[in-house]
């Protein structure tokens, strides 16, 4: 009973009201007093709620008979009217979204840790990218766990196989070689730099709205949401690129 209770409050019904409607469907048809006594209410309050739940369209008063008696609608019926309900808010969402995103205040910083954390932040915004490109600073693997680079490994494939174009500046490296001699036809074009003039251990990736920096000894990751900032970010890999 509770399952189902929670199931259709899910669905847009209080605890009550579930319960007066499961109990009329058990009894198939029944009258307040059988509907509390099934359902564990009192018969006040079960009346009332049937009350509630034919208002809603959920419950019927059966006709012509001497004592009042209830029947609940098809379980069916009542998806179908959830479902309705649904279609019908979904037509404010546009404008809620315009709402929000007209908001003065942009910027938001998520904090990912861990193995898994950094994982779930390389993967960020994944499918909104799909047909656009990224700019990145890769740092060396000198600090990257095996665990690490086990993430690392099929990144930029996947991000090929979604679409997503990558263009890279790294420093040389011997910790970086195997990584990129297997990666490198995965991204769209990669610089590789003396260490004398970027020896990062710090990555640094732009997509089109954010900003994302991974800490390897930390273990850590920082996603900027900011379309200012990312654009920022993107002229200066363009100052750079456009100078080695």
């Amino acid at each position: 009973m509770d399952t189902l209770v929670q199931q259709l409050s899910n669905a847009g019904l209080h605890e009550k009201e579930a319960r007066v409607y499961i109990a009329l469907l058990q009894l198939g048809r029944g009258s307040a007093y059988a509907v509390a006594d099934r359902s564990g209410l009192k018969k006040p309050t079960a009346y009332v709620i049937l009350g509630e739940l034919i208002k809603k369209g959920l419950v019927m008063r059966v006709p012509r008979e001497k004592k009042q008696l209830f029947i609940a609608k098809p379980p069916e019926e009542f998806f179908a009217m959830a479902e309705e309900r649904l279609r019908l808010a979904r037509k404010a969402l546009p404008e809620l979204i315009t709402m929000a995103e007209s908001q003065t205040v942009k910027v938001r910083t998520l904090f990912y840790e861990g193995i898994n954390g950094v994982k779930d932040s390389l993967y960020y915004r994944k499918d909104e990218m799909k047909g656009k490109d990224m700019v990145g600073f890769y740092a060396t693997a000198e600090d990257a766990t095996p665990e690490l680079m086990e993430i690392f490994d099929p990144y930029p494939e996947n991000l090929k196989r979604a679409g997503i174009g990558m263009k890279v500046i790294t420093p040389e490296h011997e910790s970086t070689k195997q990584f990129l001699n297997k990666n490198n036809p995965n991204y769209s074009d990669i610089k590789v730099v003396s260490p004398s003039l970027y020896s990062g251990k710090v990555s640094l990736e732009v997509g089109d709205t954010f900003v994302r920096v991974i800490l390897f000894k930390q273990l850590q990751s920082v996603v900027i949401e900011s379309p200012e900032l990312a654009d920022s970010v993107r002229q200066i890999f363009n100052i750079v690129w456009s100078k080695l």
